[in-house]
């Protein structure tokens, strides 16, 4: 049992799996800890560039890191950008969590903004963001694709996922069978988009319904959540 109080996420390097499909970005990120330059972490699926950058910004005073939504349309491009460089301004690194998908028009310009001004105030910069290129203002299209890339992959097999699920059942509080964690993968996609908010489904409703996950309740959990997904994903 546990108290019925939500905890924050938390990102540290204990909980961070450091895998073949991210290897290359952590070694290129320490490299712009100490370097500087400008940095595009991007991935085709799910890699774990959130963490990744949380983990570092956690570890260094003198980086801001931003998280930016996609699809703001409330405010314009100029707004937007004084209140993120109101973020940004006092500190020496810059890193921009950009939310995955298409952005909006607003964002877009936004962004293409803030890129040109921490190029005039030579501030070193990274941006994490999955989304396609094409569906961005040649502008900013531009600016991206000049700035140097790095290739984040998912993880490459079970026994990784399986770690990553450990992990992050363990940032929860929760004790819990390796058992269910397998069976997590037989009847989910393994992407970590869909296990890890299934991880925590999972944990809501065993709090709630008071029930330690047995093999009955788990299919039937599991099923229902697959379902709401669509055709499968290899």
């Amino acid at each position: 049992m546990r108290l019925a109080l939500s905890l924050p996420e938390r990102y540290e390097y204990g909980s961070w799996i450091r895998h073949d499909g991210v290897e290359q970005a952590c070694d290129r990120l320490a490299l712009w800890c100490s370097q500087g330059g400008s940095l595009w972490l991007r991935s085709q699926d799910p890699a774990g560039k959130t963490h990744l950058l949380r983990t570092v910004a956690h570890e260094y005073p003198l980086i801001a890191l931003l998280d930016i939504s996609a699809t703001t349309v409330d405010k314009p491009a100029l707004v937007l950008v004084d209140q993120w460089l109101k973020e940004l301004e006092h500190s020496s690194q810059w890193m921009l969590d950009i939310a995955p998908g298409r952005m909006t028009e607003v964002v877009a310009q936004a962004l293409f903004h803030l890129l040109e001004r921490a190029r005039d105030l030579q501030r070193p910069l990274i941006i994490a963001w999955r989304g396609d290129t094409h569906t961005l203002p040649p502008e900013l299209s531009s600016r991206l694709l000049a700035v140097e890339q790095c290739l984040l992959a998912p993880p490459s097999n079970d026994d990784v996922l399986l770690n990553i699920l450990s992990s992050s059942a363990s940032s929860l509080q929760w004790n819990i069978r390796q058992q269910v964690l397998q069976a997590m993968l037989t009847y989910l996609p393994r992407q970590l988009d869909i296990l890890i908010p299934a991880l925590k489904e999972l944990e809501r409703l065993s709090f709630e319904q008071h029930i330690r996950p047995g093999p009955s309740w788990l299919k039937q959990q599991l099923t229902r959540i697959a379902t709401t997904l669509g055709p499968r994903k290899e």
